[in-house]
């Protein structure tokens, strides 16, 4: 892996295509994401971002929100034919890293539609994608943590995130009570510094950068991907982040990226 620069990252930021994002934010806003019964969140949109992750020419949508209901992810993410339209992988992101409960967001297990639950008998090795397959059948969005599942029912919208490389809250290892998702406050896709060959997936949180690297989709439209988090640390008198040495890998991948602990400009591709 390339010596990646924080902020000044993209080299070659993918061009819209007006087609594709006017597809997808129509489909986004006919989504009930936030649908319990008589209870409805205002979910925002606040960006979409294309790239193209499985190389076939056509990029994905990766769709930024900022949800009012904890356990919504942060970023959805979207395929596009000419012929059929948008429509939704089953597997969403949620950047950074796991939050206190700040008091912004709802939290749906007092709706009586959410539950925490330990699954499999630690006898014999969990048929992941069977459970995944069972719950979307069954209309569950699920949040899969380290030593828990988290599951809601919302009314015609199912969805899978992948949270088992976050730390939990010592007091949180069975329950997600106590905490929250990182908020996302800057999406980007492009290429990074020092890497000419592969794209990249930035997304900046309150204290973290996430940088994902997608080789394709799996099983159940499952996403093929390495993740790197690192702090996200911000100047004095701005909001840019500066960058220091050091990463904490939060995949089992062998080949991390190195961070650079200076800047340098962007370059045109």
């Amino acid at each position: 892996m390339p010596s990646l620069n924080i902020w000044w990252l993209l080299i070659a930021i993918q061009a819209p295509d007006s087609t594709v994002l006017a597809g997808v934010r129509a489909a986004v806003e006919r989504e009930p994401i936030e649908a319990f019964g008589a209870e409805r969140g205002a979910v925002q949109v606040r960006g979409i971002q294309l790239l193209d992750i499985d190389g076939d020419g056509t990029p994905e949508a990766f769709v930024w929100l900022s949800p009012s209901f904890r356990q919504t992810p942060t970023i959805l993410v979207y395929a596009y034919t000419a012929g059929t339209g948008a429509h939704r992988l089953s597997e969403s992101l949620a950047p950074g890293q796991l939050q206190p409960v700040s008091g912004r967001s709802r939290d749906p297990h007092t709706l009586g539609r959410a539950l925490d639950m330990t699954i499999g008998s630690g006898k014999a090795p969990l048929d992941t994608l069977k459970f995944l397959s069972t719950a979307a059948t069954k209309g569950m969005s699920v949040v899969w943590y380290r030593t828990f599942v988290h599951a809601d029912f919302r009314d015609g919208f199912a969805t899978f995130t992948d949270l088992t490389d976050r730390v939990l809250p010592a007091s949180d290892i069975n329950t997600c009570g106590g905490f929250e998702f990182s908020q996302v406050d800057g999406l980007f896709a492009g290429r990074l510094a020092g890497d000419t060959v592969h794209r990249y997936l930035v997304a900046l949180t309150t204290r973290d950068v996430t940088i994902y690297h997608f080789t394709g989709l799996g099983p159940q439209a499952r996403l093929a991907k390495q993740t790197w988090m690192r702090p996200r640390v911000v100047l004095p008198g701005t909001r840019l982040p500066r960058t220091s040495l050091g990463i904490r890998r939060t995949s089992t991948f062998r080949d991390a990226p190195r961070l650079a602990s200076h800047h340098e400009p962007c370059r045109a591709a």
